[in-house]
């Protein structure tokens, strides 16, 4: 049974949030609970497990499934065959058949179908996401048409209706398509959707937004109770499992959790910020040191620094990147910068023109197709170098309108002037 709940926000201080949230867990229940075990989940588990002690550490997809079916069972009698989950950031979606995942996807890349994006555009209309976004949904007769877009550009569409007068109402109603259609289209694609759908996570606090699923499946969602925390309540039945599978009691487990106690102050442990240079994101780096133990990371764009010391090290992992790199330039038949001088004397003799491709976008993989159609034409073809610093800050500075970041980066890029 759940008998405590915190929702917040991690606001990029994962380990001093948990802190609190442990401590007012103590402060509320005291001597009164003895814990048996503790699990994780969730992008910073690995960090967290290992920093409090926990016992299990689960990833997203085995924790919301786990939590969903714990949830179903008791509420409905039966179980969910389709996860809709959708967060602050991200965004899943999970099929289960008879209880076991047969496929799932995240949206890792665009925020227009998640909560924040919402509760940005919500402020941008003065409405409190809580208490009044979907009350003024319901009352649109005609929401707007916002589509499935990129966020930049639902924005700018948003704006737009704004200034011809649409009704707020009617923008409002429209963002929760919006929301609805991004997500279909982006994360659950052309893959199934069940008979029983589960829809997890703190958007589904809003009603409107759950109607809007309603309208256009044509099917009953159902929000689980604890549906912003079904995560957690999934972590929680697998280290019960496991802590009793451990033990080998079917009720009662009666080894001790590895839980280091509900104080972090009372923990050793040194945080150290460093930028890493090994491409041009320059991510600042928090590394967290634990006495007697090894160093954990976050704060990284890819996984560099989360992979578990001991298990990898990462001064042996292959750069996949520079390897898919030099493939896509060799298979696009592009000519090497430095050319010898036979090359050039030949190039003099016969001059071909030359076409540029900025790197960016769905050009990488693009590139062999556009690079041989180019190159058996007759061009040269060359590509933009990568993006530094000064070269985004030009690209900003120089675009009229608001494209997607990989765009503006590119932009004012000096290799791509004109041949």
């Amino acid at each position: 049974n759940v008998i405590k709940e915190i929702y917040t926000q991690t606001k990029a201080r994962p380990i001093e949030v948990v802190g609190e949230g442990l401590k007012e867990i103590e402060q509320e229940f005291g001597d009164r609970v003895e814990i048996k075990g503790v699990g994780t989940t969730g992008s910073g588990r690995e960090l967290i497990g290992l920093l409090i002690g926990a016992d299990t550490i689960n990833d997203e997809i085995t924790a919301h499934k786990t939590g969903a079916l714990h949830i179903s069972r008791t509420m409905l009698g039966k179980e969910v065959d389709t996860i809709f989950e959708i967060g602050g950031q991200d965004s899943k979606y999970i099929s289960l058949e008879n209880g076991v995942v047969v496929d799932f996807e995240m949206n890792h890349a665009c925020a227009a179908g998640t909560g924040s994006f919402l509760e940005e555009q919500s402020e941008r209309l003065g409405l409190n996401i809580k208490e009044e976004f979907a009350r003024e949904a319901f009352s649109s007769d005609s929401p707007i048409r916002l589509g499935e877009r990129c966020t930049v550009f639902m924005e700018s569409d948003l704006l737009s209706f704004q200034q011809q007068g649409a009704e707020g109402a009617d923008l409002t109603a429209g963002l929760c398509y919006s929301i609805v259609t991004n997500y279909l289209n982006r994360v659950v694609g052309h893959r199934k959707v069940g008979h029983r759908v589960s829809f997890q996570g703190g958007t589904a606090f809003n009603r409107a937004v759950v109607a809007a699923f309603e309208a256009v499946l044509g099917k009953e969602i159902i929000v689980p109770d604890h549906h912003e925390v079904t995560g957690a309540i999934g972590a929680a039945d697998l280290v019960c499992r496991h802590m009793r599978h451990k033990s080998g009691q079917q009720s009662e487990p009666t080894i001790t959790s590895t839980f280091k106690g509900f104080d972090l102050s009372r923990l050793e442990y040194k945080i150290r910020t460093f930028e890493c240079e090994h491409c041009a994101n320059n991510c600042e780096i928090k590394e967290v040191t634990i006495a007697g133990g090894s160093p954990l990371f976050y704060g990284s764009r890819c996984d560099r620094y989360n992979i578990k010391k001991g298990r990898d090290k990462t001064n042996k992992l292959p750069d996949l990147f520079g390897q898919r790199q030099q493939m896509l330039e060799r298979y696009a038949k592009i000519k090497p910068q430095n050319m010898s001088a036979t090359d050039k004397t030949t190039n003099a003799k016969q001059p071909r023109r030359k076409i540029a491709i900025p790197m960016c976008l769905s050009n990488y993989q693009m590139l062999p197709l556009w690079g041989t159609f180019f190159s058996e034409l007759g061009f040269d073809v060359i590509t933009s170098g990568r993006s530094s610093k000064s070269v985004i800050t030009s690209g900003v500075e120089a675009v009229l309108s608001q494209p997607c970041f990989p765009i503006r980066s590119e932009e004012h890029t000096s290799e791509l002037q004109s041949h």
